[in-house]
């Protein structure tokens, strides 16, 4: 009898365990650890072109990328940067990939203190800084800009590379 009511409280506790929960949760993360790194890979083919077609190394082709997609933030505003942003997994990365810039030097710290027209021209001065201080050419703006208007007439939403393309007036 002992037997029957240890197996009985034993049955008993099992069926209490929440244990089906931590499965689910772990199914849970595994997609979301999955649907991430498809994020990634794509983030990585945009990344990879310009490696590959610019002779960049990651970190250049990662900042430049997101000095470009910055200026487009910053002269778009946030409604219309959200269908780019969109279109472009990993976006988020590749903003926190420009590098930090000396508000006082380069181009965009002279164009700072020239008034109203150094402010229009200021956005494009910063690309060109974040360029310098990742040791891209100037000259390789353009071909980016291309790859990624490419990218996005491929991978986009309808409009996104124009979007882009009015978002970066200021270097154009």
């Amino acid at each position: 009898m002992k037997l029957t009511i240890a197996a009985l409280l034993t049955f008993t506790s099992l069926l209490s365990t929440p244990a089906s929960a931590g499965i689910l949760d772990q199914l849970g993360q595994a997609k979301k650890t999955t649907e991430q790194q498809t994020e990634q890979a794509q983030s990585n083919d945009l990344v990879g072109s310009v490696m590959s077609q610019l002779g960049l190394s990651q970190n250049q082709a990662e900042g430049g990328l997101g000095s470009l997609l910055s200026l487009a933030q910053s002269s778009l505003g946030s409604n219309d940067f959200s269908s780019i942003a969109d279109s472009i997994p990993g976006v988020d990365g590749l903003l926190g990939a420009v590098p930090e810039l000396d508000s006082d030097s380069g181009m965009s710290g002279l164009l700072s203190k020239a008034g109203g027209l150094g402010e229009s021209l200021q956005g494009g001065a910063m690309v060109y800084d974040a360029f310098e201080k990742l040791g891209i050419s100037k000259d390789l703006a353009a071909p980016m800009i291309d790859i990624v208007t490419s990218y996005l007439d491929t991978n986009g939403s309808a409009g996104t590379s124009d979007l882009l393309m009015k978002g970066l007036g200021a270097i154009l």
